[in-house]
């Protein structure tokens, strides 16, 4: 006893059939005649589950078409996504690039400020000392020159 399925995929000699949708989609396009209308209730129900099949094959190849074209919509997605990462990374890159240009440009500023500074409390400080040096000789040959006339 064949199955359901055997039945709608075999022919009328019971020769396979090479596709049940092929067939399916033949019985349901052939517009019935008057002559070829259903005349008992068993081809009624036959009809109706060769086009209920139909319908259901039809059905399945659209789930199939809207599950490709889903898959191209995430795919989209996920390459603008990417994109946009990789967009968003090298604007950090960038950004973080200038601020370290930006500190090295400072910090190269107050090394040289500093430098300078040093440069200038040395030469004050010098000039100080030579000063004081020489307020000591001149009172060191005062009290000298002094204590000799005293002698």
């Amino acid at each position: 006893m064949e199955s359901k399925k055997e039945t709608f995929i075999r022919g009328k000699e019971g020769e396979p059939k090479e596709s049940a949708a092929e067939e399916m989609a033949q019985q349901v396009k052939k517009p019935l005649e008057k002559t070829e209308q259903a005349t008992s209730p068993l081809d009624q129900i036959q009809q109706q589950a060769v086009m209920a099949y139909a319908a259901y094959m039809e059905a399945e190849q659209q789930v199939a078409r809207a599950y490709k074209e889903n898959e191209g919509y995430v795919q989209k997605a996920y390459s603008a996504a990417e994109q946009q990462s990789q967009k968003a990374y090298d604007e950090s890159i960038a950004q973080a690039l200038r601020r370290r240009e930006e500190a090295e440009l400072q910090t190269k500023k107050a090394f040289e400020e500093s430098l300078a500074q040093a440069a200038r409390k040395r030469a004050e400080s010098t000039t100080r000392a030579a000063q004081i040096r020489k307020e000591t000789m001149d009172q060191a040959w005062a009290i000298y020159t002094k204590s000799r006339k005293i002698g």
